[in-house]
């Protein structure tokens, strides 16, 4: 008997210390499930949603239970990641929702496994960085601003400075210094392109004139001999130069009659700018010149029947009167 109750004293010695190790082990990670074994537990859910019955609960039942008490995964790594199954739980418990829609689900939701968790970023090998930045490339000292540099960044803080001054920090009307030189660079650009081309398209004006002169064999350009001119052109077909001297003609004779001044240096928006007080004039001086611009540096070709109409609005600009 005394060896009996020995016996069942170590035996019960040993039931203690089982009980209280498994609960350490428990009791140390709480509801925590390793990875693998989470994907497998709801792969099984899913595949006992699609073969049971819809009036078959306990299957609900269970999943409800065995997703409550998961309240952690261990990462691969040794990490505990939380996650709550609220969502699924509530699902599981609408009777509302279909088995085969709760197997979809949880078909859905396993299939976001490959992507789950997002995997963190890998360990900085400093040592292969140092290596990489103690390469020649990397090694240099920058460069002393040469002289244009230093006067340019010179200029640059004065007209920050001005500006700054102008429009204090803290008012309500600061500007942005860098957009602002940007925008004022831009506009001396565009100055400066428009300068240009106002001298090119002036110097297209002067160029029709003269070798329209030269071609006369240096006789002086007049109406009439501008108009003969054309006239033969478009006998012979050659509409282009025909239009060339038609506008002349036209040009020469307002200036005879006093309604413009005849210029070479001025452009053909200046001529209809010049006559912009005669509306009725302007309006037909400026489709002629519409046509001459296309046909003479557009190179655009033009028809007999269409030259005959562009004669006959230069023949309406020859009869406009004389001013008084």
């Amino acid at each position: 008997m005394e060896r009996w109750g020995k016996i069942g004293r170590f035996l019960w010695g040993l039931l203690v210390i089982s009980l209280l190790l498994s609960g350490k082990i428990v009791w140390a990670q709480p509801g925590a499930m390793p990875l693998d074994e989470y994907w497998q537990t709801i792969a099984q859910i899913r595949d006992e949603l699609n073969s049971a019955a819809e009036d078959e609960t306990a299957v609900r039942e269970t999943a409800v239970s065995t997703l409550s008490n998961i309240t952690q995964i261990e990462l691969a790594d040794g990490r505990m990641q939380p996650i709550d199954h609220s969502y699924f739980i509530r699902q599981l418990e609408n009777e509302a929702v279909s088995n085969e829609a709760l197997a979809t689900l949880f078909t859905v939701y396993h299939g976001s496994r490959l992507g789950w968790p997002e995997p963190s970023l890998p360990q900085l090998d400093e040592a292969a960085l140092d290596n990489i930045l103690s390469q020649p490339e990397f090694d240099y000292t920058p460069e002393e601003p040469n002289f244009f540099q230093r006067l340019w960044q010179d200029i640059r803080q004065r007209i920050e400075d001005f500006f700054l001054n102008l429009f204090p920090e803290g008012s309500g009307s600061n500007l942005p210094i860098s957009d602002l030189l940007v925008i004022l660079a831009a506009v001396l650009v565009i100055g400066v392109l428009a300068y240009a081309m106002r001298g090119l398209i002036t110097d297209f004006t002067a160029d029709a004139a003269m070798s329209a002169e030269e071609e006369l064999g240096g006789e002086p350009l007049s109406a009439e001999t501008a108009l003969q001119k054309a006239q033969t052109l478009s006998s012979e077909g050659d509409y282009r130069t025909a239009v060339r001297y038609l506008y002349l003609s036209a040009l020469l004779l307002l200036e005879e009659r006093g309604l413009l001044r005849y210029d070479r240096s001025l452009t053909n928006r200046e001529y209809l700018r010049s006559v912009a007080n005669r509306p009725e004039l302007a309006a037909t001086l400026r489709e002629v010149i519409d046509v001459f611009d296309r046909v003479w540096y557009g190179f655009q070709t033009l028809s007999a029947s269409e030259y005959d109409t562009y004669a006959r609005r230069v023949e309406t600009l020859r009869q406009q009167k004389e001013t008084r």
